[in-house]
């Protein structure tokens, strides 16, 4: 996996080394064989190889530039101080460079003003995005043709993932460990860096995987999902809840969320009973109860599926605060 982080002016350190640290975590974790085939290669790039002021009167020094050859299949573009106008000016290339890169399949990462990249190149045109909610009004006024969502922490369109702010870009990079590494290591990776992932702050109203503009109904179904993650519920259910027809409401709810309800809603309860295992003394049947299993057998059957290990196992692993290479 290639991954560039790209250097500009009044960019935020932090977003920058909290990514290169929690990918080149989870990298380490994977398999020998899979380290040898695959290599994590991070790159720093820039529009010249001089270094590059950032805030806090740091600087970083380039790895490459946009003129050299780097195949990325993962693009950060970090967050900036301030008005982000003077950095669009001072950085000639990265557009262009933004647009070759997508149109090779690459994704990108643009956090808070850092969206204005892919909306200057045009590639977030009659797409949703998001950005820091100080700059909402400046940049629906520059970049018209895009959709702002400002319910949203995180959006996804084609390839381009827009996060709202450091916290939300640490969940979208957990995101992508799950994706890329799997749910073990991910796991691994949350537990190392809780700190650093929010645990606090709202959930995206526009979900990883959508393509499609916000839509109420199936945000209240989400909604209405996590709140009742203890009771049995079908999607008729769950439609009816959001006063929409089966077909019509499965299909829009596989196209924002880009999983079926059911898939959403075991995702969910997986997602809660890792923190009630972590930040609670509760058996694991009172758990299972809890997030809408019968028994605790069957909630460890379905735990280990998604997780690649048992409850009794994470919640050893969370409290222990096991940190082990060769896992």
């Amino acid at each position: 996996m290639n991954v560039a982080f790209v250097l500009y002016p009044r960019a935020l350190v932090t977003g920058i080394s909290l990514p290169v640290e929690m990918l080149t975590s989870a990298a380490v974790l994977r398999d020998r064989k899979l380290q040898k085939e695959d290599p994590l290669q991070i790159r720093l790039v820039a529009a010249t190889h001089q270094s590059q002021p950032l805030t806090g009167g740091l600087t970083l020094q380039p790895d490459i530039t946009f003129a050299d050859d780097f195949n990325a299949d993962i693009i950060v573009l970090p967050p900036m101080w301030g008005n982000p106008l003077s950095a669009l000016k001072q950085t000639p290339g990265l557009t262009q460079w933004l647009v070759n890169n997508y149109q090779r399949s690459c994704q990108i990462i643009a956090t808070g003003t850092g969206v204005v990249w892919p909306a200057q190149a045009g590639l977030l045109d009659n797409q949703v995005a998001t950005t820091h909610w100080y700059y909402y009004e400046k940049f629906t006024a520059r970049y018209p043709k895009v959709k702002l969502n400002r319910q949203a922490s995180i959006t996804a369109a084609d390839g381009i993932y827009c996060t709202a702010s450091i916290n939300s870009q640490a969940e979208m990079l957990l995101y992508l460990i799950t994706e890329n590494f799997g749910q073990r290591i991910a796991s691994i990776i949350e537990t190392q860096y809780g700190h650093e992932v929010s645990r606090t702050s709202q959930q995206p109203f526009y979900q990883i995987g959508g393509q499609l503009q916000f839509d109420e109904s199936i945000a209240l179904a989400q909604d209405w999902m996590k709140r009742n993650l203890a009771l049995s519920m079908t999607s008729q259910t769950i439609a009816n809840q959001c006063g929409l027809p089966l077909r019509t409401f499965n299909r829009k709810f596989k196209e924002q969320v880009g999983q079926t309800p059911h898939q959403y809603l075991q995702q969910q309860r997986i997602n809660t009973a890792q923190q009630l295992l972590r930040d609670f003394s509760m058996s694991i049947q009172d758990v299972a109860e809890q997030v809408g299993y019968k028994d605790s057998y069957q909630f460890s059957i379905r735990f280990k599926q998604i997780c690649q290990i048992t409850p009794s196992e994470y919640r050893h692993m969370v409290k222990a605060k096991i940190y082990n290479a060769n896992a």
